[in-house]
Formats: structure tokens, sequence, C-alpha cells
């Protein structure tokens, strides 16, 4: 089956006042997903089989809005989700992990936006990227769009397109960026991911030429970001997206730290080299296991307290939340993936020769972790920068017509 295929609609699940058991739908799908690894690493894209699992158990649906079909859960719901994939598919952890991110915004726009993207079709998965990498031009009825986006995530697989963009004329009261919906009949996609890791995602990059975009189409960033859209109809929706993303981000990522861990441990244990020596009788082996074990389970811990706050924050329903909320959420979305990071490599510094070579699940996780750790949101060099700033000075240094900084 190609990708297009792959797009076509799946029989629709009824969002009833019953609550997804989205925890036995990943456990469901589980056994699919890891047998697509490979073949995703191999087609540099998310595999068919992969894309039509995530669709067909309910879960690209989690933040989607009720009126379409959805169950506007909280992120946490979401982020166990991507965690748990993590640990067997880097790739279908974070195109999930993507897609649904992007629902958490479609939620804001408008109703009329929210219909052309989901009716009929709620299941679908949304690609796209939020840097203001294009250029928005105010005309006649709506806006015309131009630019050229890095890093759409499950491209391949998506009907519509989530892109920034900054105002080519803004006036002195206008926001600087918008984010707005592109059909997939405006997107050129082109083949640019050739990468060291996560290549399963097909993070390509996005095309678009003076596409018009009627105005139920665009929204302003800044006040949407934070929760304050007219349109947002339910507390998912009312969240900071800035505390969400990097969260949503670490999940997966944590995720495949989990099974890098597992996999080193597996391995390790009936290694023995050729001389003869036993791996796991090494007292420096066992101090590497022992060390990033506790900082994986550390990052587990951190991301089920966020996990917890994001669901008392739900139940809260004021936006929006307060910068101090929303800075240690990224903060500590940044932290959780710069344990599992330190984590992996000390594990496979230590994995030996055989650690080379392609299909070896602790170099996958290797490579994976790094190069999600250069995602802008969870950056830690930046990330910690802002958390500093804010602890010393009680500022964020952010422009009200901006986006968002945390």
């Amino acid at each position: 089956m190609n990708s297009a295929a792959a797009m076509q609609k799946v029989p629709s699940h009824s969002a009833t006042d019953s609550v997804f058991d989205y925890k036995e739908a990943v456990r469901s799908i589980l056994p699919r997903i890891a047998a697509t690894t490979d073949e995703s690493d191999k087609l540099r894209r998310l595999s068919d089989d992969a894309a039509n699992a995530l669709r067909e158990s309910g879960l690209a649906r989690m933040i989607t809005p009720k009126q379409f079909g959805g169950y506007e859960m909280s992120p946490s719901a979401h982020i166990w989700a991507c965690a748990e994939i993590g640990k067997v598919c880097s790739a279908a952890s974070w195109v999930l992990m993507v897609c649904v991110a992007h629902d958490y915004i479609i939620g804001r726009f408008p109703e009329e936006c929210q219909r052309e993207v989901y009716e009929g079709d709620a299941d679908n998965l949304v690609a796209g990227s939020l840097a203001p990498a294009g250029t928005l031009t105010r005309v006649d009825g709506g806006w015309r769009l131009t630019g050229r986006w890095q890093f759409g995530s499950g491209s391949d697989h998506s009907p519509w397109f989530i892109v920034g963009a900054r105002r080519a004329d803004p006036g002195p009261d206008d926001y600087l960026i918008h984010h707005v919906m592109v059909p997939r009949a405006d997107v050129e996609i082109v083949d640019t991911w050739h990468t060291l890791g996560m290549r399963g995602t097909g993070s390509k990059d996005l095309v678009v030429t003076d596409a018009f975009i009627p105005d139920h189409r665009q929204v302003p960033t800044q006040p949407t970001f934070l929760g304050l859209s007219p349109h947002a109809k339910a507390p998912t929706y009312r969240l900071s997206v800035y505390s969400g993303l990097p969260a949503m981000l670490s999940g997966s990522v944590l995720g495949m730290a989990e099974g890098g861990l597992k996999a080193f441990i597996d391995a390790t244990a009936k290694r023995v080299s050729p001389y003869g020596v036993v791996k796991a009788a090494n007292q420096s082996m066992q101090k590497r296991v022992a060390e990033s074990s506790a900082e994986i389970a550390a990052a587990r811990r951190l991301l089920t307290e966020m996990c917890d706050r994001f669901d008392t924050l739900m139940k809260i329903d004021q936006a929006p939340m307060s910068a101090a909320d929303r800075i240690q959420m990224r903060w500590d979305s940044a932290y959780v993936v710069e344990l599992c990071r330190r984590a992996i490599d000390r594990l496979y510094a230590a994995s030996g020769a055989h650690g080379l070579y392609e299909g070896n699940p602790v170099y996958r996780a290797f490579r994976d972790i790094s190069t999600a750790c250069h995602h802008a949101v969870i950056d830690f060099d930046t990330v910690s920068g802002m958390m500093g700033q804010f602890k010393l000075t009680g500022d964020l240094g952010e422009n009200p017509r901006a986006a968002p900084f945390a």
C-alpha cells in the first residue's frame, strides 16, 4: 500500500460520554507497531501500516474536539501513549506525538476550519511545522501565504498542514505571527530527510507558493498559544501550547530511552568478549547500568508529575497559565530529555562494536534521541537560559505581539 492509500478514511470511532481507553488502545497495537520499525527506517517515513494502526486504534483523535468525534483528553493521556509506543518504535511515537500536538492547536481555530479538517475523518494525522518560516500577506477576503518549512514529520500521511508565518506588513497593533491551516493540494513536499536519526518520521520540507488562506483558517499565535482563543470550547485548548508541546515531545524521548535501556540490559546480560570476559560481571558496566537506570527512572517520575499537573490545570481551567507554570513545564520537559540523552549516551559508549550496526536497538535509541534533542522547544541551552532568567528576574522577556516563549 502506498502513502496515498494510507490516507483513505478509516471507520469513525464515536466519541461518547465514556472515557476512551487509550492505554488498552496502545497495548493492542504495540506488536503491530514494533513490526514496522525497520521498514519505516528504510523508507525514511512512517510505514503505511504504522500510520494505519495509529488511526484505526483511535489514538490519533485523543485531543481532537468532541464535536467532530474526538475525545478532548488531557495532554497527560497523549504523553503516556507516546512514551509507551516510543519503547518499540521511535518513528511511530514521534509522528503520533507531533500530529496530535497539532490537534491541540487546531481545537483553537474557528469551527469552520475544524469542520474542514476533521469532518468525515477525525482519525487523520495532521502534519506541519510551527516555526514562522512563511510570509502572510493580507488580501481581500483572507491572506496569501508563501514559505518553506523544515521538519514536517508525518507529511506523507497528512491531508492538512499547520504552519507558522509572519505578517508581511503588520500595523502597530497587529500580531506579528500567525498560524494557518493549508490543504495538501497547496503544499509541495520536498524530500530532504537524510539524517542521523529519527529517519522513519519523514520530516520533509514543506513548500507553499502564493496560496490563498481564508480568514477562518488562520489565528494569531500569541493569544491562541496562551489558551485565550475565543474558539476554544474545552479545557484542553485553554492550556499553554508552549507547555504542552515540549511535554509531549519528552514523553516520546522517554519511551525511546526506556526501550534502549532494556535492549542494553538484555544484550549485556549474555554478552561475552572474544577473550571470555563476562560483561555483566564487569564493575564499570554495572555502574553504567545503575546510573543510566536511575536517570531514566527520575525522568519517568518527573514526567508523571508533569502529567498530574496537566490534569489539575484541566480541572482548574483558567487561562492563561501563569508564566511560572509555563516556564516550569517547559524546563521540566527539557530536563526529562536531557536525562534520557545522558543515560543513553553512557550506555551506547559501552555497547561495543556490535553497537555500530543498523538494526541494533541501542544504536537506534542513541541516534534517535540525539536527533530529537535538537528540537527547538526542548533545546537544553536555550530553555535553561530562559529558566535561569525567570528565576533571577521574574521575567521571560516576551513580546506581547509575538508568540510566547514558554
